[in-house]
């Protein structure tokens, strides 16, 4: 499933570490996280060209609420299962060809609390699974073809990943407070509606080369993520519906993955992957939903509301928790 960028270019929020880790408590994948951020540039609710609806998108309250149902569900006695799954591609400079390296399939399982003054707190957990490029199946070892390494491979297990979104989204730059409204715009066309999202982030990266050579990419970390999330304009319209089924894509530009030990060799990895939301994780492909109960069966529910302020995870935290530094070739 494809879908086009309108003319009007997406919301960005441009995000440095302190500002990124304040306002998101760290990178939640392809997770409720990802697109929760509407800081920068203010946009207009629905973008050219768009069809005329009986929600007023320009308004943040409503556009967030809006949101809020496509991504979760208003009843916060409801979890829902955000699904994806593709492929991460190796990119070298600027003319080499761009090729597949593995597979990925992961969920975010998330509820939503309502909180007064048409604020939202949502609990989210994170797991994903690696496969191999040719056969699809998942693995815990890969063969690395870009250093001829064979790698413990570590899936992707944020046991927190919360947060709490308003209408006007307030947070500190670097000693300032930014005030937001939350905007992002959405796309009406013949009978279908596609919501947009992107954030782009530089960040001071948690597994710095001096510690971790193997590893780490570098001092700093360049991450982009880009969703479309698509839905029926009958069902966004529809208030008796506290959630609103989707499919979509998501899209990323981050460094190596710290297991594959590329260090700070040249190059990055550009994820494509297909979004579909769940109301149960029972609806899960079998391969996946069989592996998660049988190795993380504690990742198939969201967080408990206790967890609400404790810290939140990301792949290079929990990377850093679990793992070791690997000495460097030649040395012992």
């Amino acid at each position: 499933m494809n879908f086009h960028y309108p003319m009007s270019r997406p919301v960005m929020a441009d995000l440095n570490r302190r500002s990124a880790l304040k306002a998101l408590g760290g990178l939640g994948g392809a997770g409720f996280m990802g697109a929760a951020f509407g800081a920068g540039q203010s946009h207009a609710g629905l973008t050219p060209g768009s069809d005329e609806i009986s929600i007023d998108l320009s308004d943040p309250a409503q556009n967030l609420k809006s949101y809020i149902r496509l991504q979760g569900d208003l009843d916060s006695s409801n979890a829902s299962v955000g699904y994806y799954s593709g492929t991460i591609y190796n990119v070298i400079g600027d003319w080499k060809k761009v090729t597949p390296l593995c597979g990925l399939a992961g969920i975010g399982v998330r509820r939503i609390e309502p909180q007064p003054e048409n604020k939202y707190r949502v609990f989210n957990r994170e797991l994903a699974f690696y496969s191999d490029i040719n056969t699809g199946e998942f693995v815990d070892v890969w063969k690395n073809p870009l250093n001829n390494e064979t790698v413990e491979v570590l899936p992707i297990q944020n046991m927190t990943v919360n947060a709490e979104i308003a209408p006007i989204f307030e947070f500190d730059m670097e000693g300032t407070i930014v005030r937001s409204p939350f905007n992002p715009p959405w796309e009406i066309l013949n009978g279908s509606a596609l919501a947009l999202f992107e954030v782009h982030q530089q960040l001071k990266s948690e597994l710095q080369p001096d510690e971790w050579p193997r590893e780490s990419s570098g001092e700093m970390m360049r991450i982009s993520e880009m969703f479309h999330r698509h839905c029926r304009t009958e069902d966004l319209e529809n208030q008796d519906l506290t959630s609103i089924p989707y499919v979509g894509t998501w899209m990323r530009l981050a460094p190596y993955l710290p297991w594959m030990l590329m260090g700070q060799t040249e190059g990055h990895l550009y994820y494509r992957c297909s979004m579909h939301k769940f109301t149960r994780v029972e609806d899960l492909p079998n391969a996946f939903l069989e592996k998660a109960e049988r190795e993380y069966p504690e990742f198939l529910a969201p967080p408990a509301p206790e967890s609400w302020g404790t810290s939140n995870n990301s792949s290079f935290n929990v990377y850093k928790k679990l793992r070791s530094p690997m000495a460097v070739k030649g040395q012992s």
